[in-house]
């Protein structure tokens, strides 16, 4: 894959042409779910075609990556796919909603590198049951280096083939401290890393999120502490997923945008 030309718009999927600079994620090393074991995941499908992974969070709110919005024309064609663990199959626990609104964060615009987050409201609350279910947030102002944590999503497996994985996997990154990834060997602040980005990825870079992982968590230690937000190409040891830490900020916007004058 051609490296992206500007970190703030890097991400593909499957039928999508690439933007300059960057890519979309999905799993690379991991190993597949068993199925319904992540509830809260969300598949955002543009035309039919899965875009990008995505947290419930609420009965009518999924939380993504912002960037996402970059690969679809319009909402009108937009769903969202919750109780799937395979993309192509009819599986009896599917739900697939439209959407009511996109909610970017508001200095996504401005400064979309370390702004990366988007809110999707349904058009209905879905039908919550054992197949589907929120992940609890727990904000986050700091994750220790060498932490282990797990991202799940559809993306690639092979970061050669824009593909979407038809079943949902996960796999196991180390976080990296913030000052190692902005260094001159690992991203050289090309982007910078900053307070509202981590950085998580594997020494032989054998482990990474990819293309189509875009806007689905990072869970470190049982705790829901970030999205994939984006990086340069897929399995590089030197260039470690980046993800977008859900600080004290993100929590009020949140908080702000479900409260119910906000719903109707």
């Amino acid at each position: 894959m051609a490296k992206c030309a500007s970190f703030s718009l890097f991400f593909i999927i499957a039928g999508a042409s690439m933007t300059p600079e960057g890519f979309n994620m999905e799993i690379i090393g991991g190993r597949e779910v068993p199925p319904h074991s992540q509830p809260f995941m969300a598949s955002i499908q543009y035309g039919g075609d899965h875009v990008c992974g995505g947290v419930l969070i609420h009965p009518q709110w999924v939380l993504t990556a912002a960037h996402c919005q970059s690969l679809f024309a319009n909402s009108q064609s937009l769903k969202v796919v919750l109780g799937a663990h395979s993309l192509s199959k009819n599986e009896a626990s599917k739900q697939i909603l439209e959407v009511k609104k996109l909610v970017p964060f508001s200095r996504f615009k401005t400064d979309p590198t370390s702004n990366d987050i988007m809110l999707i409201q349904l058009h209905r609350a879905v039908k919550l049951n054992k197949n589907i279910q929120p992940l609890h947030l727990t904000f986050k102002t700091y994750i220790r280096p060498g932490t282990k944590c797990q991202v799940t999503g559809w993306g690639t497996t092979n970061p050669d083939l824009v593909r979407p994985s038809d079943t949902l996997r996960k796999v196991a990154v180390t976080i990296i401290s913030r000052k190692l990834c902005n260094s001159q060997s690992y991203y050289n602040h090309k982007p910078t890393i900053t307070r509202n980005m981590v950085c998580a990825g594997d020494a032989q870079g054998l482990k990474d999120s990819c293309w189509g992982d875009s806007g689905g968590p990072l869970v470190c230690k049982g705790v829901f502490s970030a999205i994939v937000s984006g990086g340069h190409k897929c399995g590089q040891a030197k260039k470690p997923g980046v993800y977008i830490l859900l600080t004290k900020k993100y929590q009020t916007w949140i908080k702000n945008n479900l409260a119910p004058h906000h719903a109707r």
